[in-house]
């Protein structure tokens, strides 16, 4: 009789431990799914940002080419003002 209540003494032990188990294993997996959510939140804001750098790096290509246009058109005026300057003379 000893035996068989030792035996389930050790049953039991093995039962609250996987009980135990259980419910770590359940906190673990909702951990892991709350950190899953946060990684694709900020990948999407990784998106996000790289999207915005393309778009910055668009408008300082296009503000380069507007202020060499710019020069060019300047240049013009200059060459133009000399042209007439020197008319009225």
């Amino acid at each position: 009789m000893e035996n068989i209540q030792m035996l389930e003494e050790k049953i039991t032990k093995v039962i609250d431990k996987l009980k135990s188990l259980t419910d770590e294993n359940s906190a673990l997996g909702k951990k892991i799914s709350g950190l899953q959510e946060e990684l694709d939140r900020k990948d999407e804001q990784l998106r996000a940002v790289k999207e915005e750098l393309r778009n910055i790096d668009t408008l300082k290509t296009d503000m380069d080419r507007l202020y060499s246009e710019r020069e060019t058109v300047k240049s013009q005026v200059e060459n133009l003002i000399k042209e007439l300057e020197s008319v009225e003379m």
